[in-house]
């Protein structure tokens, strides 16, 4: 593959990639809006664009393998293209999780109520800066802005404490019917998912890292 072919490719991943991000960012901030207005339509919305992020990163991944056997690269031109192939797999993640909180509002929709947690609202927009930032500093090989979401991911991996501390108070003063069991168990699945959404952008700013470095610290199987 002559070299004008490679980085043609490289440039159709990357526009591919700013695409994915906007998915993505898209599917996190529409789920927490239907899980704050309860909008079942909404929810609905979430989960059916998810088979879109699904395919889009099929496409990425099968783009980068086949640049991976007929171009063979090395170096840098090696991390890039095999660092698209685990963003893809994060990216896809995040909106797997976002379609995820979407399904618990569809439940909240048929009756059941919520457990009210100022705390998920903080988590929200935790995550939601952490998955702009990742994709923002994967795109634009911001190093400087990928160190910052790493140091992100304390913040959350807190509140997200906090809420299983909120959760369990919750339980021990409630009347202890099943309703308001099951609505402590969706939050606490919600606050869950808030946390794997900013494990999987902690991966993705470690891949931007590696791509630049050669080096990859603590990436998490998720």
């Amino acid at each position: 593959m002559p070299r004008r072919t490679f980085d043609n490719e490289l440039r159709e991943l990357h526009n591919e990639f700013i695409e994915m991000g906007e998915m993505i960012e898209n599917a996190i901030s529409e789920s927490i809006e239907a899980f704050t207005k309860g909008d079942a339509e909404l929810a609905r919305k979430v989960s059916k664009n998810d088979y879109s992020v699904n395919k889009l990163e099929q496409e990425i991944q099968s783009k980068a393998l086949n640049m991976l056997l007929r171009q063979q690269p090395v170096a840098r031109d090696l991390r890039k293209v095999s660092t698209a192939l685990k963003v893809a797999s994060d990216m896809e993640r995040i909106g797997d999780q976002s379609a995820d909180i979407a399904d618990i509002v569809l439940r909240f929709a048929d009756g059941q109520q919520p457990v009210q947690s100022v705390r998920i609202d903080e988590m929200a927009k935790v995550a939601t800066e952490m998955v702009k930032a990742c994709v923002s500093a994967f795109i634009c090989d911001d190093i400087a802005l990928a160190e910052k979401v790493i140091e992100e991911d304390d913040k959350l991996d807190g509140l997200f404490n906090n809420v299983k501390n909120d959760i369990v108070k919750s339980l021990k003063s409630a009347d202890g019917s099943d309703e308001t069991v099951n609505s402590c168990i969706d939050l606490l699945m919600i606050a869950k998912h808030f946390e794997k959404i900013g494990d999987h952008a902690v991966n993705i700013a470690e891949w931007t890292k590696f791509c630049d470095s050669g080096v990859l610290n603590d990436v998490r199987l998720l």
